[in-house]
């Protein structure tokens, strides 16, 4: 249970104005809301871009369905603490936030819908898992009532359901495209055969298509094995089958006669490496790789923001591995006033209630709770940066690259865009490349062509030279 005494006292701090919000949203108090989204340093009405609605000023109402009892309690019960922390920092007296249990299932889900229904609310906040979402989109959508739920399955949401989460998609396309950006040329994929691995290759197929990257291979294993090493072998050429994993551990001192080794990117068909997992699983694929003496040093390896893990910062054969990652900066200050509040570290996923309720707060005061409003495309700054929803149900956010170093290491390589209109002109940038590449492999195309018809003709020449008489034999058409 959360500390009703650290509550209150933070309350009375909110009404007195002393420190009343948190560093974050008092640097953002365009904060939840649309972040106007012009540079920050510029100021401006904070909710100037928001569509006016004259029924904003009467009570609303705001359902949040979590999973309050089951299995998933422990999830819910944070996100229901994070709800209410946004309540008391944004809303006002006209705000009401109502919490229905679904017990992490779809028929709870389901009846927590219809009981919010009855209660006539205009917004409805969550459920959190895909199954409970499927449940309730259709007689959302058939009472008029938006959704804003935190799946991560974009085939549960569409027109009127949205989703604030972090998509995989998203993250797959901004750790190719920052490869594409540092002059990649081809691509291998690890990739998990479940529908996680499905999105992160269809994903990567469309950001390469756009950067004009190659795929080189594309190795697909069943999660549930222990041994990856055939699946590892399936991006590397045949002749690297013929090395026996414990030869390659045997550590010899290198003779006189032993010939110089090609460098390991010249042996290899790609210079980029995803791998669409995390936890244990890529810890003993990257291992595997590194036996190869296939490592970040020489190939860059990407992924998602679940690399964001202490645990891997362990693995050396992961240090200097990037991945695509949200800002930092917003949750670490966010899970410090959680801990104050509740006594507790929050989970990774509470930011969005937080945002959610934030959202919904801000919007019920000024513009009103509208498709319009929702779905605004300048979008909104929460604990986790920009995002913004999109009319499909999706949801957008800008993110950076960060890179694993040592023990609980991670560095920020490239920030995310300070805005949604200069991460379209990166995205633009794409076609740019393509271009690029396209021209990079015509002319490495033609160099090949080149080197193998000034071979042919030093064949030709040697020959000449051991049989003179061989000229005549040969037609004139043919020199």
């Amino acid at each position: 249970m959360f500390n009703f005494q650290k509550l209150l006292f933070l309350f009375v701090l909110l009404v007195l104005g002393a420190c009343s919000r948190s560093d974050l949203y008092q640097q953002q108090i365009s904060s939840t809301i649309p972040a106007s989204i012009i540079p920050y340093e510029q100021e401006k009405p904070l909710y100037d871009n928001l569509m006016t609605d004259s029924a904003f000023s009467r009570n609303v109402k705001v359902a949040m369905l979590l999973p309050l009892t089951g299995k998933d309690a422990k999830i819910g019960e944070d996100l229901r603490n994070a709800g209410m922390m946004a309540q008391f920092d944004i809303a006002n007296n006209n705000f009401i936030l109502q919490f229905y249990d679904t017990q992490g299932t779809a028929e709870g889900a389901k009846k927590a819908f219809e009981q919010a229904a009855k209660s006539k609310v205009d917004l409805i906040l969550g459920p959190v898992f895909a199954r409970e979402v499927g449940a309730i989109r259709r007689q959302a959508r058939a009472k008029k009532i938006p959704v804003v739920s935190f799946t991560s399955d974009t085939d549960e949401v569409d027109e009127g359901v949205y989703t604030l989460a972090l998509l995989v998609s998203e993250q797959i396309e901004r750790s190719v495209r920052y490869a594409c950006e540092k002059g990649k040329q081809s691509l291998a994929i690890m990739a998990p055969d479940n529908k996680a691995g499905d999105i992160a290759i269809a994903s990567a197929e469309k950001a390469t298509q756009a950067c004009g990257m190659r795929i080189s291979a594309i190795s697909v294993y069943n999660p549930t094995f222990i041994n990856f090493e055939p699946y590892v072998l399936k991006t590397l050429p045949e002749s690297f089958k013929d090395i026996k994993i414990l030869e390659k551990q045997e550590k010899k001192e290198k003779t006189e006669t032993e010939e110089e080794p090609l460098p390991i990117t010249e042996q290899i068909d790609f210079d980029t490496l995803l791998i669409a997992d995390d936890g244990n699983r890529l810890k003993s694929i990257a291992s595997l790789f590194a036996l190869y003496d296939i490592t970040p040093r020489e190939v860059l390896f990407i992924g998602t923001s679940t690399w964001q893990d202490p645990t891997l910062t362990l693995e050396g054969a992961l240090a200097g591995a990037r991945f695509s990652a949200l800002p930092t900066e917003g949750f670490e200050k966010f899970s410090q006033r959680y801990e104050e509040t509740y006594g507790k570290k929050p989970i990774r996923l509470a930011s969005l209630s937080y945002d959610a309720v934030a959202l919904a707060s801000v919007l019920s005061q000024t513009g009103g709770i509208t498709k319009e409003n929702l779905t605004n495309i300048r979008g909104f700054s929460g604990t986790d940066g920009l995002f913004r929803l999109t009319p499909t149900g999706e949801s957008e956010r800008l993110l950076g690259i960060s890179e694993i170093v040592s023990r609980n290491q991670f560095r920020v390589i490239q920030r995310p865009s300070v805005n949604f209109e200069q991460e379209a002109v990166r995205k633009e940038n794409m076609e740019r490349i393509r271009l690029q590449n396209e021209y990079v492999r015509q002319m490495k195309e033609l160099e090949e062509q080149k080197a193998l018809e000034e071979k042919s003709l030093d064949t030709l020449s040697d020959d000449t030279e051991q049989n003179p008489d061989a000229m005549a034999t040969i037609p004139k058409s043919n020199y």
